[in-house]
This record gives C-alpha cells, sequence and structure tokens, in this order.
C-alpha cells in the first residue's frame, strides 16, 4: 500500500514537472532603442523566421496570413499582434523571441507599423 501511495506521488511530481518545464521562459522587457525599423527593413525576417512553422500563419491559414503585410495589416489594428508578441508573449508558439527581436518589434510599434 505504501509503495503504491510513494509510486503515485512520484508520477505526479514528474507530471508537474513536465507541464511547468514546457511553458516560456521569463517574460522580457520590450525597449525601443530609437530605431525605425519597416516591415520590409528586418520585421519581416523576424516573421517568417518564427511565424511560418507548422502552417500557422501562412496563406490559407484560419489564423491570418503574416507572409505580406497586407495579410498581417487586420492584427496590426486591431491590437491582437502587440498584445500577443509584446504584451503578452504568447506569441509565436513554442518559440521564444529574443531580446533584440522584442526590441526591434515594439520600435517599429512605437513608429506606427510602417511597410517601407
Amino acid at each position: 500500500m505504501n509503495r503504491t501511495i510513494v509510486s503515485v506521488f512520484t508520477i505526479g511530481i514528474i507530471c508537474v514537472a513536465l507541464v511547468f518545464s514546457c511553458k516560456k521562459t521569463k517574460k522580457l522587457t520590450p525597449k525601443c532603442d530609437g530605431s525605425k525599423p519597416t516591415y520590409n527593413a528586418g520585421i519581416k525576417t523576424i516573421i517568417d523566421n518564427n511565424c511560418m512553422g507548422s502552417s500557422c500563419h501562412v496563406a490559407g491559414s484560419p489564423y491570418g496570413n503574416f507572409t505580406s503585410y497586407n495579410g498581417l495589416a487586420p492584427y496590426l489594428t486591431n491590437g491582437l499582434f502587440k498584445r500577443d508578441v509584446l504584451e503578452m508573449q504568447i506569441m509565436p508558439k513554442n518559440k521564444n523571441l529574443s531580446q533584440e527581436d522584442i526590441n526591434k518589434i515594439q520600435c517599429w510599434v512605437d513608429n506606427g507599423y510602417p511597410e517601407n
């Protein structure tokens, strides 16, 4: 009986550890360094490298098509891009953006999401 309890307890601890190990790392604080990136000069590369995997934000995706500025524009206008990427940092899924990328995106936001 005691052996069963210890086994169940051990399995429970392992499950909890696995769940918490899959969480994203600590949130970063976005800080603009004064640069003025545009979608075509800086941001598109970040999006292409982090948002296109597993058919997430590609043409025909129900999650939005971020392969072009026009496809991304509705998510800029309604605030979802800023909320999910900078504020909540729940996107991109299963990846963590670098501090440099977060800062570059913050500058882009601060400058009104310029395309060129």
